[in-house]
């Protein structure tokens, strides 16, 4: 291999790092490695410079809050952290929504650009696999007429924080996402939007978990039909839905099936039998893939059903934490409490001192109950689908038994930047995943 250039490192930062003497020293910035001369420096400072050759080479164009560090296992500097925030498009409107995908963005783009190393948003289009570069934007502060998204072209990055937000943009991107995957020095989390049969499916092989699980099977008329025969209340969901969408919620009566169907709104039927059950609610399933679940008897606050909305993330170590906790309660009348179905939040502790009547080593070792539940759920996940997560967002469900359940796992949880409660919990949801990312990279103070 050529070399490229030349890296002078300070001798005082070659003792801390480890760095072995060489005349030449393989360098790399995200995935790309080039060999460069290696000069040492004599002085006081513990730092280092690249030569404008190497500059050229590593396709950089900012050594901006870039550090440096001695992979050993690659006998390699590397300079960085590279994130990359993975989006299907870059929303970039003029007017401002603090809870549109573009505020959560912006955000995410601001704290980034105070963290160690380079952090951008990029799209699947913007890619140069010849080059190993991508179109990156961030966020550019300033007076109004100079807030805007400012683009260079970076190295394709160490990590890649996958935030595509649809599925159907899932799938059009599946071949560049395994791409990205499959190359050597990059990390990627986030991968996949869930399957709600397949994580049950996941779920249900760790016995720890199987008195958390609602009974769910694939839907088809003989599960139906069972199912009915055991519970007063079913709901048959999209495998691969989201957002509350098509959800139909099913009361069993002695001579009755009366449901109502959750999508653009509700509509409410009944049925004779399973049979017209399935054949009446045919045009919303469409040809999706459905499951039925069993009805849990949610405990309800101020006469409505509420879940707990909990997004568990990992840290700069590398450690799961709960990030953020609240109650979604659904409106007045209806089953479904997703926020985009006209559910509102409360805090948690709140909705759960009202529950259990101020009751506080109750609540104590309820929380300690979801905390170690959360947890058991992301490493059983994790372990199961040999994929790596930064951040999953669990439904929890609490009857009125007081006991907790698994209503839905998320692996793409929204994360609003507006909040009439904690800003420092807002901050630390958008922050640990991008900190975890510095962690992948090899950045982190424990790697």
């Amino acid at each position: 291999m050529q070399t490229s250039g030349e890296i002078r490192v300070s001798q005082k930062l070659i003792n801390r790092l480890g760095i072995p003497y060489s005349d030449t020293i393989k360098v790399r910035v995200g995935v790309r490695t080039v060999l460069a001369r290696l000069e040492v420096r004599e002085g006081t400072s513990a730092g280092y410079r690249i030569s404008d050759g190497l500059i050229r080479a590593l396709n950089l164009n900012s050594q901006s809050g870039l550090r440096l560090r001695y992979d050993r296992e690659n006998e390699a500097l590397h300079i960085g952290p590279l994130i990359g925030v993975l989006i299907d498009f870059l929303p970039n409107r003029e007017e401002y929504d603090p809870k549109s995908i573009q505020a959560e963005l912006i955000y995410l783009s601001t704290l980034g650009n105070k963290l160690p190393g380079q952090c951008f948003i990029f799209t699947p289009g913007g890619i140069n696999w010849d080059s190993q570069t991508v179109t990156g934007y961030v966020w550019r502060h300033g007076g109004m007429e100079r807030r805007r998204w400012s683009s260079a072209r970076y190295p394709l990055p160490d990590v890649v924080y996958d935030r595509i937000s649809t599925r159907r943009a899932q799938t059009r991107s599946k071949k560049i996402r395994l791409r990205l995957m499959n190359m050597p020095h990059l990390h990627y989390f986030n991968p996949s939007f869930l399957n709600k049969w397949r994580v049950h499916q996941l779920l249900a092989e760790n016995p720890e978990l199987h008195q958390y699980l609602p009974e769910t099977h694939i839907l088809n008329q003989n599960n139906l039909e069972v199912m009915a025969e055991m519970y007063k209340v079913l709901y048959i969901k999209p495998s691969n839905g989201s957002l509350g969408s098509r959800i139909i919620k099913t009361n069993v009566g002695k001579n009755k099936l009366h449901y109502t169907i959750y999508n653009h709104g509700r509509r409410s039927g009944q049925a004779d039998n399973v049979a017209e059950l399935l054949r009446a609610t045919k045009i919303t399933r469409g040809k999706r893939d459905y499951i039925v679940q069993q009805g849990i008897d949610l405990n309800t606050y101020h006469g409505s059903p509420f879940d707990l909305r909990i997004i568990i993330q990992k840290n700069g170590q590398g450690k799961w934490l709960i990030s953020k906790k609240f109650a979604r309660v659904a409106p007045r009348g209806s089953s479904i409490a997703n926020l985009s179905r006209g559910g509102t939040a409360q805090t948690s502790r709140r909705v759960l001192s009202r529950i259990f009547q101020g009751n506080r080593p109750l609540i104590k070792s309820v929380n300690e109950e979801l905390r170690h539940l959360c947890l058991t759920v992301a490493e059983t996940l994790e372990a199961s689908v040999q994929q790596t997560y930064g951040e999953l967002g669990l439904d929890v469900g609490i009857d009125k038994r007081g006991h907790p359940w698994i209503i839905e796992v998320n692996s793409k949880p929204r994360k609003t930047t507006v909040t009439s409660w904690s800003k420092v919990i807002v901050r630390n949801t958008f922050q640990r995943p991008l900190q975890y990312a510095i962690y992948l990279a090899g950045f982190g103070k424990t790697r």
